[in-house]
């Protein structure tokens, strides 16, 4: 009985080593075999949409144009291999302007980075958007919610963009 009682706590003893933390996202999982909108665009730490106009029509057109399906999207393939993945980027940015490109992310040290090309049509939104993926540094989220973060040229601020799932 008392052989017993040892072999079950040297056992017990052992459950942490076979159920130790894994601080690696699992970056297909995040970014693959979905669509991302693109909610707003703040600074970070904040929770709004970030002035880039300074003109409330401007303003209200572009927001009329985030809010619109099939704008602001951005779709991720790739493959991974152990903490790191990388691949194609396409995406609509405004009215039927496309996005296309190459991007990578790294698991275990969320550092992202995107290159795309895209037509901005002319809008502050749209032309803040494909600066952030270019200029993108480093990822946070999950299967649901993604956060890229970006420091735009010249600039000692470090802009969120925040996106979305949304069903094809």
């Amino acid at each position: 009985m008392k052989k017993n009682i040892c072999r079950i706590i040297g056992l017990l003893l052992l459950l942490p080593l076979f159920s130790g933390c894994n601080d690696t996202d699992d970056v297909a999982a995040i970014f693959t075999g979905k669509t991302w909108k693109l909610n707003y665009i703040t600074v970070d730490g904040g929770h709004e949409m970030f002035d880039f106009w300074g003109d409330k029509l401007k303003e209200e057109a572009s927001i009329k144009e985030l809010n619109q399906n099939g704008t602001y999207n951005i779709v991720f393939e790739g493959i991974a291999e152990g903490d790191a993945i990388n691949g194609k980027i396409r995406g609509t940015v405004i009215k039927s302007f496309a996005l296309e490109g190459s991007w990578s992310a790294n698991g275990k040290n969320n550092n992202f980075n995107a290159s795309v090309t895209g037509n901005d049509g002319g809008d502050r939104l749209a032309y803040n958007f494909l600066e952030g993926l270019n200029n993108a540094i480093s990822y946070e989220g999950d299967n649901k919610n993604l956060y890229l973060l970006y420091k735009p040229k010249d600039s000692k601020q470090t802009f969120r963009m925040v996106f979305r799932v949304v069903n094809n």
